[in-house]
């Protein structure tokens, strides 16, 4: 029966909201994308390698030949989480071509994104094609050009997406089943990138200063609602507390990931402190590094707790400066920096193509500004509305800072997808009535 309604709810959904002139359109858009992926590979085969990388791949191969989650000198992995690796074990395990692996990864990633990123603009009422999620999805030049990246990015971007749909659902149809389903997945999503690892403890903060101070937000967010986050987050806290438990027993690092202590320090205090003194940045994070280049790493990830504290305590005004140039990089990059290196233009032409390159980045991050900002004006300031701009603020606070740029936007994109949607509607509405 389950399966009948399911199949007549699919029926639906292509019928009022998918053509076939679209799905032709969205076919060779992706195809195009693949087929380029399979050239880049055979022409420029470095552009998929990153420094961080080998670590994901190094960690699978550990996992297909040892069951064990450890570095390439077989030591236990704390830097990275295990999230990408375990995704990447088919194509390490049996020896495939990785780098086309990830193109098919990400490009499947990459439409879920685009899917259920849809979903939730249909569930705050927003009506829009589907057509035009998926371009912007499919032609955004940040997702574009990490489509051909192993890294997590673009993989974490559908769970997280995923979650958030879950989320979402929860609360409008005041569903305990989904919304428990999006706390659990932000947890999944931690384990791939752990960048999520404080939103389920930021949210239950919002959610019950709110609920206790704003009469309105009470009446639609039920009590239970607030009964099942609280169980989502005794969840979330004992899945990453097996996962710290399993990091200290093996090697005395009390932490999620050691990435997130290293960010900390070599990353936020060290361009608060870069701010203070007026110095450069590289400079401090030079400076930082050599005084600490005999830490273990248990000692690092207590002493930069320490140093982070004590300094957005000593200095708040920088840490706010910090903050705010970090978020405009992050959303004002144009994510075309590198295209001319992907495509291995010639150094006689290679400044001509970047600015170019940057240049057509700039004009397409002006246009979805624009209607970004147009969408939150017209947006329903409702319940939903609510909670993604707690989600959107949430990650501005834990990924702003002095290295901020094009890569950090991404777990921003559905919910900025989902204002442009917005502001998109209305424009149509205002060109419309203006006739």
């Amino acid at each position: 029966m389950e399966k009948k309604i399911f199949k007549m709810r699919a029926l639906i959904f292509l019928k009022n909201n998918i053509n076939r002139q679209s799905l032709y359109l969205l076919f060779f858009i992706l195809l195009f994308k693949i087929i380029f992926g399979f050239y880049l590979e055979s022409f420029n085969p470095d552009f998929f390698i990153t420094p961080d990388t080998f670590r994901y791949i190094d960690a699978a191969r550990e996992i297909c030949n040892t069951g064990k989650f450890n570095d390439i000198n077989k030591m236990p992995e704390t830097l990275r989480t295990p999230g990408l690796s375990i995704l990447l074990l088919p194509a390490v395990c049996f020896d495939m071509n990785l780098k086309i692996y990830i193109i098919f990864l990400n490009s499947i990633s990459i439409l879920l994104a685009a899917y259920f990123t849809f979903k939730i603009i249909r569930l705050i009422n927003i009506k829009i094609n589907f057509l035009f999620v998926f371009l912007i999805f499919l032609f955004d030049p940040t997702l574009f050009r990490y489509n051909y990246n192993i890294l997590s990015d673009i993989v974490f971007l559908f769970w997280f997406t995923l979650a958030i749909y879950f989320f979402i659902k929860g609360i409008k149809n005041t569903n305990f089943y989904f919304f428990f389903l999006g706390f659990v997945i932000f947890t999944l999503s931690s384990f791939i990138r752990p960048i999520t690892f404080y939103l389920p403890y930021f949210l239950i903060i919002c959610f019950i200063l709110i609920y206790s101070l704003n009469s309105s937000f009470r009446s639609k967010f039920k009590f239970s609602l607030l009964l099942i986050s609280l169980l989502g987050l005794i969840v979330h806290s004992f899945l990453t507390q097996l996962w710290i438990d399993r990091n200290y027993k093996l090697t005395g690092l009390r932490e999620f990931s050691f990435i997130q202590s290293m960010n900390s320090y070599y990353y936020l205090s060290a361009g608060i402190v870069a701010k203070n003194q007026k110095k450069n940045f590289e400079e401090v994070k030079k400076d930082f590094l050599i005084k600490t280049k005999n830490f273990s790493d248990p000692k690092l990830a207590e002493y930069s707790k320490t140093e982070l504290k004590n300094n957005i305590i000593r200095y708040p005004i920088e840490t706010i400066l910090v903050g705010l140039e970090g978020a405009m990089m992050t959303f004002f990059t144009p994510g075309t920096g590198q295209y001319a290196k992907m495509l291995n233009i010639s150094q006689n032409n290679y400044k001509i193509a970047e600015t170019i390159f940057n240049f057509i980045g700039f004009i397409w991050i002006l246009i979805m500004s624009l209607l970004t900002i147009f969408g939150v004006v017209k947006i329903n300031k409702n319940i939903l509305f609510i909670s993604l701009t707690l989600i959107f603020v949430y990650l501005v606070l834990v990924s702003s800072g002095p290295g901020s740029y094009s890569r950090f936007r991404i777990p921003f994109i559905p919910i900025i997808v989902v204002f442009i949607a917005c502001g998109f509607e209305n424009l149509l509405k205002l060109i419309k009535n203006s006739r």
